[in-house]
């Protein structure tokens, strides 16, 4: 299909998927879902969404600007002091530092508040499914709450998405499957919610949204056994979190296990920048520790 099927299309489409009421005869891939499913049983279903979200990136940036700040700030005070003085002078560059600073200071309060994990939930029980989301917004002023989003399974359908971009070195492309709520009995879309973003290849995000399918038709009996992994957050594995190909344990090897020729030339292209990923990986470290931990209500209609 050389179109969405999905009203109004979303910017960054690639690929609808099968439909959700459609047989479901693809492979499932275990691989491709060890990573993101966080509980199943012959209820419910719960995937995470947490190795899609990039943490640690405003911490990162808030405090490159601090630094850069500390670095300049003799040559801000020598201008100011030394004569002839300003006012317009010494005004201007009081009120840009003081607003990098306090910014810089809620980017990196803002990293440490964004909750460790948005799962969402597969109730075969009820016929929903339960979203947990976050009103992230870079305004300082902004209100933000963890919200709980509902919605009836029948009206559940799903679509991939596709970014590509050269970011100065590399040709970078980014998929991510998404699921689209449409209007009872109409493919006209009321909300798009990524499942699971950032990927390098679609075959994962094709066996997730076919797991979830014949989960939600035939339960548990009938799929490929799940080993869920305990998640831990440790000062090791965060420090390779944006080169996991190179993390040791258990976690490196899981990954490496599951490269493919795409993604071993990936890695061989983003390892010269380590220097950034090692700091980016010790602010995510920060970020997962203080943010909360995401929890379900006892009880959900």
């Amino acid at each position: 299909m050389s179109t969405s099927r999905f009203n109004p299309p979303n910017s960054l489409w690639y690929e609808d998927l099968p439909a959700r009421a459609a047989m479901a005869e693809e492979e499932v891939s275990v691989m491709a879902l060890q990573e993101d499913v966080i509980g199943v049983d012959q209820d419910k279903l719960d995937i995470s969404r947490a190795s899609s979200i990039l943490r640690g990136g405003f911490i990162f940036t808030g405090m490159a600007v601090l630094l850069i700040l500390c670095w300049f700030a003799p040559h801000v005070f020598t201008s100011i002091f030394t004569p002839p003085r300003s006012v317009l002078v010494i005004t201007i560059l009081t009120i840009q530092n003081l607003a990098l600073a306090g910014y810089s200071l809620f980017l990196i309060w803002l990293d440490c508040r964004i909750p460790r994990d948005l799962p969402v939930r597969f109730d075969r029980r009820s016929g929903k499914i339960h979203v947990q989301d976050f009103s992230l917004s870079l305004n300082p002023f902004a209100h933000r709450k963890l919200l709980l989003k509902t919605f009836d399974w029948t009206d559940i359908e799903a679509e991939l998405t596709k970014q590509a971009g050269f970011n100065g070195k590399v040709y970078m492309v980014r998929y991510a499957l998404v699921l689209v709520v449409c209007r009872p009995g109409t493919t006209e879309v009321l909300e798009r919610i990524t499942l699971r973003g950032n990927d390098i290849a679609t075959q994962g995000l094709e066996s997730i949204w076919s797991y979830v399918r014949r989960y939600m038709e035939q339960g548990q009996s009938n799929l490929p056994t799940l080993h869920v992994r305990e998640r831990r957050i440790s000062l090791l594995n965060s420090l390779f979190f944006y080169m996991p190909y190179l993390a040791p344990g258990e976690e490196g090897r899981f990954y490496r296990s599951r490269m493919g020729a795409a993604e071993l030339i990936l890695a061989f292209l983003m390892i010269w920048f380590f220097w950034i990923w090692l700091p980016l990986g010790l602010c995510y470290y920060v970020a997962m520790r203080c943010a909360p931990e995401p929890s379900w209500p006892e009880r959900m209609d």
